[in-house]
C-alpha cells in the first residue's frame, strides 16, 4: 500500500515537521544477509517517511604483492558498488530515494563516521556471526559499530524462511 509522507520535509506523526535528521543508515555488502537488511531498511522507511541512505565500504587489504592489493580492491569496489546498486532498486519499487555512498578502508569505522556525517538518526545493518568471536552471532563489525556508535543500532538477523518483508 501506498504510505503518504504528508509532502517534503515533514513527517505525518511530528508536529511542525523533522525534528532530526530523519535519515536511516544502511550499512550493505554483497552478502545474502545484507541484501534482507536492505529490504528491512526500505521498508522502515517507506513507512516512516524517512531517508535512506545506503553505504558500502571497501576494505583495504595490504598484501605482498602490490597487484594483488590492487586486484582485491577493484573486487571489492565492483561488489561494493553492485551491492548499492541492489538497494536503489529495491527503494526505486516502492518510491523510497536512496543515496548510497562508496568509502573505502576499516569498515566499521567507516559505516561510523559516515553515521556522524549525514547525521544518520539509525544505523541498520545485517547480523553476520563469526564462529569463534566472544558473540558468535555477531560479527566484529557489527560488535564494532554497536560499542561506538552515538545513534540507535539495529542488527537485523538472517532471513528466516517464514519471514515476509513489507
Amino acid at each position: 500500500l501506498p504510505v503518504s509522507c504528508g509532502g517534503a520535509g515533514v513527517h505525518p506523526r511530528r508536529k511542525g515537521g523533522a525534528s532530526m535528521s530523519d535519515i536511516i543508515l544502511l550499512a550493505v555488502n554483497d552478502s545474502p544477509a545484507a541484501f534482507h537488511a536492505a529490504e528491512v531498511a526500505v521498508t522502515v522507511a517507506r513507512r516512516l517517511c524517512v531517508r535512506l541512505r545506503a553505504v558500502s565500504v571497501v576494505s583495504q587489504v595490504e598484501l605482498p604483492s602490490l597487484d594483488s592489493s590492487r586486484e582485491l580492491t577493484r573486487q571489492g569496489e565492483l561488489s561494493a558498488k553492485a551491492a548499492l546498486r541492489h538497494v536503489t532498486a529495491l527503494g526505486m519499487a516502492v518510491g523510497v530515494d536512496v543515496v548510497t555512498v562508496l568509502r573505502f578502508g576499516n569498515v566499521a569505522a567507516e559505516i561510523l563516521d559516515e553515521a556522524l556525517t549525514c547525521e544518520a538518526d539509525l544505523i541498520l545493518m545485517a547480523r553476520v556471526g563469526r564462529p569463534g568471536h566472544v558473540l558468535q552471532h555477531l560479527g566484529s563489525t557489527t560488535q564494532h559499530v554497536l560499542e561506538f556508535a552515538t545513534v540507535p543500532v539495529l542488527v537485523v538477523p538472517a532471513r528466516h524462511p517464514r519471514w515476509r518483508v513489507g
